[in-house]
């Protein structure tokens, strides 16, 4: 009776685990995760990505044009040996245009990295959540195959001695045989789980536990504060502040710039030096279809900014309101069921042993209490798993992690 005690202790406190009394390091939690999600293969990926694109695009942050080194020589009647330098004028500020853009595609590359980064880090979290949701289901299905193994046992006992009759002892055997499908429907998911959570963070289990269900519960920020910070719209906004960049860019274009050279060398016994200016006449190439297309390009990015704006509310919005909606199905889950489960397995075998609950009515309080258990594991998880897709679009999964320590 006391390892039976125990064994139903144990599986009680894992399948508990959304209960608010039991408490979590929560701090030591989030730089465990912070820790794991830097050190995964994927988090170097993106660095070394980021660390590429960033070196691409400073090359556009480069001067325009470089000098050239002239070297003459000419045998006639005299030999006349130069030397000189040339270079090119950035007249109409094409390079102060070309820096602006680059400055923007550095910003366009660190946003990119930041959601990756968000997203890698939405899923390592979601594996965890997925990951405690499915050993609490499994500790729920053992601790109900054990509790119908031991009715078994009692029953079969009962039997032999003539207290009970047969059709119920055939009830409890078919109640254990219905049992190992839910058992192996749980094994079966929580297997699942650790090979989500080996790729997601790179370990079978976590090293803390998930946070107590408090940490869970909170009132999500209005809509219009966070969409500034979505990662798409701003994308969309950079993109379309870049497109503007690039008329720019287009309209300098087509303005010649010209070449400005110094020659020093001798003719003969003679010393000679020499200017030359050449300026690029603009007759066949004018560069207007290439400013035209910019001004394409410009009017498109902003009404992709307006759709993009249009569909961060929107996600936003839906993100929310799902979150809301979880935390209250789980909130009404948790008043209806109060501390009634903890205490109900003694009682319905007290009252069955008393015969005041037929065997029949027994196993079925017993399924049924299984099952509520089961909706309340589902309802933390969704509920925890709406929260992550909450910070997750409004970008706030750092921020989160942070207000832990």
């Amino acid at each position: 009776m006391e390892s039976k005690t125990v064994v139903r202790t144990s599986a009680l406190l894992a399948v508990l685990l959304c209960a608010p009394g039991v408490q979590a390091a929560g701090n030591e939690w989030a730089r465990w995760v912070q820790r794991q999600v830097s050190a995964l293969p994927a988090s170097a990926a993106i660095n070394a990505a980021r660390d590429q694109a960033r070196a691409q695009t400073e090359a556009a942050s480069q001067p325009l044009y470089n000098p050239a080194l002239n070297i003459g020589y000419e045998d006639s009647a005299d030999i006349t040996r130069t030397v000189g330098l040339s270079q090119t004028l950035d007249w109409s500020g094409k390079a102060r245009a070309a820096r602006d853009s680059a400055t923007l595609r550095m910003d366009l590359v660190d946003n990119q990295a930041g959601q990756a980064r968000a997203r890698l880090l939405a899923d390592a979290l979601d594996a965890l959540v997925r990951f405690d949701a499915a050993g609490a289901r499994l500790a729920a299905a053992r601790q109900q195959e054990q509790q119908l193994t031991d009715l078994t046992d009692l029953i079969r006992r009962r039997e032999q001695a003539g207290d009970l009759g047969q059709v119920d002892a055939q009830l409890a055997y078919l109640s254990l045989a219905q049992a190992q499908q839910k058992l192996a429907d749980a094994e079966a998911q929580s297997t699942a789980a650790t090979t989500a959570l080996q790729q997601g963070l790179a370990v079978a289990r976590p090293a803390r536990a998930l946070p107590a269900v408090d940490r869970w519960l909170a009132e999500p920020a209005p809509v219009d504060s966070r969409l500034p910070h979505s990662y798409a719209l701003q994308r969309a906004d950079l993109r379309q502040q870049l497109a503007e960049r690039q008329v720019t860019l287009a309209d300098k274009a087509r303005n010649s710039d010209p070449s400005l050279g110094l020659r020093l060398g001798k003719e003969g016994d003679d010393r000679l030096w020499g200017v030359d200016l050449s300026v690029p006449l603009k007759v066949f190439n004018t560069g207007k279809a290439d400013y035209r297309a910019a001004l394409a390009s410009q009017d498109q990015r902003q009404a992709q900014l307006a759709k993009t704006r249009n569909d961060a509310r929107a996600a936003l919005q839906g993100a929310r309101q799902t979150y809301l909606q979880r935390r209250h199905r789980w909130q009404t889950w948790q008043r209806l069921t109060g501390d009634s489960l903890a205490g109900s397995d003694d009682l319905l075998e007290r009252v069955w042993r008393q015969g005041e609950l037929t065997t029949q009515d027994y196993l079925q309080a017993l399924n049924q209490r299984l099952e509520t258990r089961l909706s309340g594991i589902a309802l933390c998880e969704a509920m925890q798993q709406a929260w992550l897709q909450w910070l997750y679009q409004s970008a706030q999964l750092d921020d989160w992690l942070n207000d832990f320590r």
